[in-house]
């Protein structure tokens, strides 16, 4: 009965380098579902001339592409299409609601639904879109990539002890975005406190934030309100400090790390790291499938997941992890994967020193893992997530 409904998803190699990846796999999980997927390539323009004549003809049931892709469909009169039609779009969030990179999600959409990927992201909507109503929205991890070699990952040489695969803001030499435009001192006290909390804690921006102004006796929405324009100068200086924190953890035990990703250049550790600056993402993939060990922060995703984990599962590595509630919920932490907190991590790192020094622990974890996130954890799984989501809410 599916191959009878027809799945608009929209595709780039914009932007990010695993952008063209990522908008395939969800592109493939459409189709392994057994809809007729329908593609409208953002960088072709005679695709989206062909999915718009579909769009306005009443011909796709439901529309799917990542960040604020359809509001690039438009018709005659240069006006989202979207803005009219009843026809739903599923935005998939890539970053957080606060984090500028992934645009307006707020756009005229008549039938909106979004995937974020953390729990606290479904509050921030609607802190940062207090005027947007959106049709519904879930809590959706992206789903990981494919080994192209699958079959063999468990056979095949591992030569690469630990990767690591991230950039570095300006090399990790930047003071807090709020010390540069906040004049009022209470209010940079507040967020000075947040991002310390959030670099001894592992939580998410929101969680920490509310913490923070409880213990000041400031409770309610009212007062995390009023602080949701500096959400993103929070998450930005706290996602790359962590970055910083973590590898510098490593290399102070010693143990060598391959880094994927800009900006590691002029980090004062450099030297105890094997950089391969930034590269093509399916580079970073076949850099996985010959990882030992992927070593692995959350940005600020601790209630939630980075489709980073679920890649280096599938593609035969154990995994080491910044926590995360949803990772701990998924996965049977010390057997599929290994997670440390921000308070204990000297201890907790000399995991990946074991798991370097005993390969039957090693292929143990990375197999357990693989089995889980291969049934549960691949773009497939996601899309049927979100048509579960849209039947729902969508009648």
């Amino acid at each position: 009965m599916n191959n009878r409904i027809k799945i608009l998803v929209y595709v780039t190699s914009m932007g990010h380098p695993s952008m063209k990846r990522i908008t395939n796999d969800i592109l493939q999980g459409f189709s392994q579902l057994g809809y007729k997927v329908v593609l409208a390539d953002l960088n072709d323009g005679s695709s989206m001339l062909g999915a718009r004549h579909l769009l306005l003809n009443g011909e796709i049931a439901c529309s799917v592409g990542v960040n604020y892709s359809a509001k690039t469909m438009v018709d005659t009169e240069d006006r989202c299409v979207y803005e009219y039609l009843d026809t739903p779009f599923v935005s998939i969030m890539l970053d957080a609601p606060y984090n500028v990179a992934t645009g307006d999600i707020g756009f005229p959409c008549k039938n909106h639904f979004v995937c974020v990927l953390d729990k606290t992201h479904l509050e921030a909507l609607k802190l940062c879109y207090p005027d947007k109503k959106f049709a519904g929205s879930m809590l959706l991890p992206l789903g990981g990539s494919s080994s192209e070699h699958e079959e063999d990952i468990f056979s095949s040489e591992r030569p690469l002890d630990v990767v690591y695969s991230a950039a570095l803001y300006k090399g990790g030499t930047f003071e807090p975005g709020w010390h540069e435009y906040e004049q009022n001192p209470y209010i940079i006290g507040i967020l000075d406190d947040v991002a310390d909390y959030m670099l001894s804690n592992p939580v998410s921006t929101l969680t920490a934030l509310r913490a923070v102004l409880e213990s000041r006796g400031l409770y309610g929405d009212d007062y995390v309100q009023k602080m949701t324009p500096h959400l993103f100068s929070l998450f930005h200086f706290v996602k790359h400090r962590r970055r910083y924190n973590a590898l510098e953890i490593l290399t102070k035990e010693d143990i060598p790390v391959e880094v994927y990703g800009k900006g590691w250049e002029n980090v004062p550790f450099a030297n105890k790291l094997n950089l391969h600056g930034e590269v093509d993402y399916e580079e970073v993939l076949e850099a996985f499938s010959k990882a030992k060990v992927v070593f692995q922060d959350q940005a600020e995703y601790n209630n939630g997941g980075h489709d980073r984990v679920f890649t280096a599962m599938l593609h035969g590595a154990a995994v080491v992890s910044e926590y995360s509630t949803y990772l701990a919920e998924k996965f049977e932490v010390n057997k599929d994967i290994f997670l440390f907190d921000w308070k204990h991590t000297t201890s907790q790192v000399q995991t990946v020193k074991e798991l370097l020094n005993n390969e039957s622990l090693r292929l143990s974890t990375a197999i357990s893992a693989y089995g889980k996130a291969s049934a549960n954890h691949r773009w497939v799984n996601r899309a049927a997530g979100i048509m579960e989501m849209v039947s729902v809410l969508g009648r």
